[in-house]
């Protein structure tokens, strides 16, 4: 899925979003403690969330 973007590898998609400021400083602070940066730490925290739901 390349649209062009010689930044983004082909297993991965750009994805832009708003966030809450709060939340986003929370997030922050958690991917510090964790030695991520903030986008993985997002990353991280949805993949959990989705191995965590019943499967179907």
């Amino acid at each position: 899925m390349k649209k062009n973007d010689p930044y983004t590898r082909d297993d991965q998609t750009r994805f832009t979003m708003r966030i809450n400021t709060e939340l986003l400083e929370k997030i922050r602070a958690d991917a510090e403690k964790n030695k991520r940066s903030t986008a993985k730490q997002i990353e991280y925290v949805l993949e959990q969330y989705i191995l965590s739901l019943p499967n179907e």
